[in-house]
């Protein structure tokens, strides 16, 4: 790991840690430093005193003691340890090979980290008239320490920055520190060591190999003196294959654990004894002195050129413009620190961060980036952007639907409406279905509307389509308008399709069609889950029914979760004022204590919301241990019956806990010996999700990657729709070797064609068994497949790579899953939030865990309850603090223009800090 982030739990040990370790002060290099603005306050420079350091660990600052005082006890947290550590080939090219000039860059490049950790993450909590907020310092005292070797006595350059816990206000008052933002911007911390450590060496001469996630090595050291002395990564990877993962698969938890359970106690050794030993492991792999002098000299002869080719400010400019275009595809308003990683990623070891930070700062002075607060998830305020182009679609999207208004005739009068509403309310009522007062008020607000753009708001099981959507269809039809059933999604439209007795179809597909191009004034397109729907996706429908003289009805939630896509478009035009009938009265739970979480949920009290499922609701699981909690649903899961099973909704809001748990239920459903003892195994293909910006990238792609254009490119021998497979990548040319399934290779020139509508897949190992719940991933017209069509393999054949699947609708389907065609396919017992969203079931299954931060917030515990009829079940590690982090997580996004002053309020209400 490039950069860690812990807290230290004890000032006395503490104290003593950091020396007990191998200070490496050949040279006369001082192996402790202070750093900060806060240290100078204080009077610290230079080396650090052990005494004062402990006493500073302790809290007493500046003739002060910080802390709070419990029962005569003050308790106070000492700091934190940052630990910055080089790539492998550094040390060993630093340590072994004995290139100093790699440890004044690897101290230069800690510096600048900690630089940017002092300016954009010190911050303190200040109580104002019972609220607590956080005021942002912008100094910090931080105690560095330097050391050769890692607990297993193999060279690893490595700096443990201590932050104490201690910072002055505006007022210049000693303050305790407010940390969340050293966990939340580990990424950020850890790119920008990386990004000046890599610029440092390219500027010594050495050649950047980069690797996966940024990582890089110096070019010239062989994998094998890396892996030689690597004993602690060894020891790591093999405890991590003990629990059946590996360094690629594994959580960031996963990797913890097995890190600490390889711990091993710290050790002295004198510092030319281990080099001694170390340059002989390295001579016995084939990386003698000789070698190691060769890779010195050549960088030596290549570090002038390196210096004359040193900052570009053109390349400074291009790297924060890709950047920026890649952060607004998914974030209206983005962070400033994530803006620096991105563009540092884009310009890896060309740049150093000063020359990023210039050409993020020329970018505003140029109107390119517009200055804008990012909100973290519990409303905290941190410096951000947004961009003209995102603001401009919002502006102009708005403007659609305001011109919209009171054009339209409408369907019919508010006598003939309410005539409507009784008749359709009758007829439901017959079958055993009766309306809500909601649904009938909406549903005549449709047929009096005078909007072109109308929309409904509803809780998720307020049965609005089947009631308000059905009849303002039939009626539409009755008065001559075309009808078009649209969704996001093709699961959703299909859905709302067969709802309304008509074909659904994407949204994304639908402004492509003729139909959608030509006028159409006497049309009408219903549209689901609009609150899906990203700013740019909602202008450009809104845009397309203005030129089409088409009606719109958006049909959303906007508590439940929104576009992947920057904005929030659906909420934003409801603020806007967007005449919305709106539902709240639910009807999809048969149990009443279900039904008041459901509710509870979607006010955010989580509180309320568990104690309804234990009164009878459901049940609410504790467990430490994710593994544990995780077996725990496998194994309540496998208990019930194929019936059960099949009116049951499993859900894991991570990718990776989707797949762990998904293998103990395939495991627990083998024994069992509901799967064959046979299985096929195969490559299955998993859509990278790739911005369009990451899409023009070379880098962003991997050898394997399938590739499939949206259109045909006769004369480089491209089909539309086809898979071609990745065999070579040259990042510097933005060229990419393709084959084709009959052997052919295509030469794929990112920066000239090709490169804007693409879909990229990457293959990931699965296996199929008898037996096993399978989904499709990707939509085949053709093989009259959707995304999320679900199925059961009744057969495999492993010598031709063949399975059979019926389909949930009762169709078979025979698979060649050696053919890119056929691999679109992924287990369906987990599915995540996102893909949860839409479905019902009787039973729903919840993992929550309260310490994921980006994953676990109102929307999705709203999402994940509204899923269930009858009973659901939630499985947490500590119901206590899920309930604290679901109030101070409200999963809000934000839009580009500000909002006015009562939403602001609003939005900073539902918490304080970082989340």
């Amino acid at each position: 790991m490039v950069a860690s982030v812990s807290a230290l739990t004890s000032a006395g040990q503490a104290a003593s840690y950091y020396e007990a370790d191998d200070y490496y002060a050949e040279g006369g290099v001082a192996p402790s430093e202070w750093f900060g603005e806060a240290a100078a306050s204080l009077g610290l420079s230079g080396e650090v005193d052990r005494a004062e350091f402990a006493e500073l660990l302790e809290g007493r600052v500046a003739g002060q003691q910080l802390g709070t005082t419990r029962d005569g006890q003050v308790e106070h947290r000492p700091g934190w340890d940052i630990t910055f550590s080089a790539p492998k080939s550094v040390s060993i090219m630093a340590e072994v090979a004995g290139d100093k000039r790699l440890i004044a860059a690897h101290a230069a490049a800690v510096k600048a980290a900690l630089g940017h950790v002092e300016q954009h993450m010190a911050a303190t909590r200040v109580r104002e008239g019972g609220e607590v907020r956080r005021e942002e310092t912008g100094n910090l005292a931080i105690a560095t320490f330097r050391h050769a070797t890692s607990r297993a006595q193999d060279p690893q350059l490595h700096t443990h920055a201590v932050i104490l816990n201690a910072t002055q206000d505006k007022d210049g008052n000693w303050r305790s520190l407010e940390p969340r933002a050293f966990y939340q911007l580990q990424k950020e911390i850890g790119a920008i060591y990386r990004q000046e450590l890599a610029h440092g060496a390219a500027q010594l001469g050495y050649r950047i190999e980069a690797g996966k996630d940024a990582m890089f090595e110096i070019a010239g050291v062989p994998d094998r003196v890396i892996e030689a002395l690597s004993q602690r990564t060894a020891a790591i990877d093999a405890r991590l294959a003990e629990r059946g993962t590996s360094r690629e698969e594994a959580s960031a938890a996963e990797k913890q654990i097995a890190a600490l359970d390889t711990r091993e106690a710290k050790s002295h050794a004198d510092h030319k004894t281990l080099r001694a030993e170390w340059r002989a492991t390295a001579e016995a792999t084939g990386f003698g002195d000789a070698a190691q002098a060769r890779v010195i000299a050549e960088a030596e002869e290549r570090a002038p050129a390196a210096e004359l080719a040193a900052s570009s400010e053109i390349l400074a400019r291009q790297a924060v413009a890709w950047a920026a275009a890649k952060l607004s595809e998914r974030q209206a308003v983005f962070p400033a620190s994530t803006l620096a990683r991105e563009a540092s990623d884009y310009a890896f070891g060309k740049l150093s961060h000063s020359a990023i930070s210039d050409a993020i700062a020329d970018a505003g002075r140029r109107g390119a980036l517009v200055p804008r607060a990012f909100l973290d998830r519990r409303g905290a305020e941190f410096a951000g952007f947004t961009t003209p182009e995102a603001i401009a679609t919002e502006q102009a999207m708005l403007r659609l639907e305001a011109a919209g208004r009171g054009v339209a005739v409408p369907l019919a009068s508010p006598l003939a409406a309410a005539r409507t509403v009784e008749c359709a309310a009758r007829q439901s009522a017959r079958a055993g279905f009766a309306w809500t007062d909601d649904q009938k008020r909406a549903t005549a607000s449709l047929l009096t509307s005078r909007d072109r753009v109308a929309a409904v708001q509803g809780y998720a099981g307020t049965a609005k389509t089947t009631t308000v959507l059905a009849t303002y269809a039939r009626e539409a039809a009755k008065s001559g308008l075309a009808v078009t059933a649209l969704a996001p999604t093709a699961s959703a439209a299909t859905v709302l399709g067969e709802a309304l007795s008509l074909r659904g179809d994407t949204i994304a597909r639908h402004l492509v069609s003729p139909e959608a191009k030509g006028l159409g004034k006497d049309a009408v397109w219903i549209v689901d889950e609009a609150s899906m729907l990203s700013a740019r996706d909602m202008a450009a429908l809104i845009g397309r029914a203005d030129k089409a003289g088409a009606r719109l009805v958006l049909v959303g939630d906007v508590r439940q979760l929104g576009s992947v896509g920057a904005g929030a478009a659906f909420a934003q035009l409801q603020q806007a004022g967007m005449a919305t009938a709106k539902l709240a009265n639910v009807v999809r739970q048969t149990n009443a204590e279900t039904r008041e979480a459901v509710m509870a949920s979607i006010e955010g009290h989580a509180g309320k919301a568990l104690a309804a499922l234990e009164r009878g609701g459901g049940e609410v699981i504790e467990g430490a241990s994710r593994d544990a909690r995780l077996a725990t649903m496998a194994q309540r899961y496998v208990a019930l019956s194929p019936a059960e099973r099949a009116r049951t909704l499993v859900i894991e809001p991570s990718r990776d806990g989707r797949d762990t748990l998904t293998t103990l239920i395939r495991q627990q459903l083998a024994q069992r010996g509901e799967l064959s003892l046979a299985a096929v195994r195969f490559e299955a293909l998993e859509a990278k999700g790739l911005t369009r910006a990451e899409a023009r990238q070379a880098a962003s792609y991997g050898i394997g990657d399938i590739v499939r254009f949206a259109r045909d490119y006769a004369d480089k021998g491209v089909t539309r729709g086809a898979a071609y497979r990745v065999e070579r990548i040259d990042p510097d040319k933005a060229a990419i070797s393709l084959k084709s399934a009959d052997g052919s290779a295509i030469d794929w020139r990112l920066r000239q064609w090709g490169a804007g509508k693409v879909e990229i897949f990457e293959p990931k190992p699965m296996e199929l068994q008898s037996g096993d719940r399978v989904q499709f991933t990707r939509n085949d017209r053709e093989a009259g497949r959707i995304n999320g069509l679900r199925g059961t393999v009744t057969g495999i054949d492993p010598e031709r790579q063949q399975a059979t699947i019926v389909l949930a609708n009762g169709r078979e389907q025979r698979l060649d899953l050696t053919d890119p065609r056929d691999a679109h396919l992924r287990h369906a017992y987990v599915q995540t939030v996102h893909a949860a969203q839409g479905q019902t079931a009787e039973r729903v299954l919840i993992h929550a865990d309260s310490r994921s931060a980006n994953l676990v917030d109102q929307k999705m515990l709203y999402v994940a309850l509204s899923r269930a009829k009858s009973e659901a079940i939630v499985v947490t590690d500590d119901k206590a603090r899920l309930i604290r982090a679901i109030h101070e997580r409200a999963g809000e996004k934000q839009t580009a223009m500000e909002v006015s002053a009562p939403e602001a309020a609003k939005t900073k209400s539902l918490g304080a800090g970082l989340g």
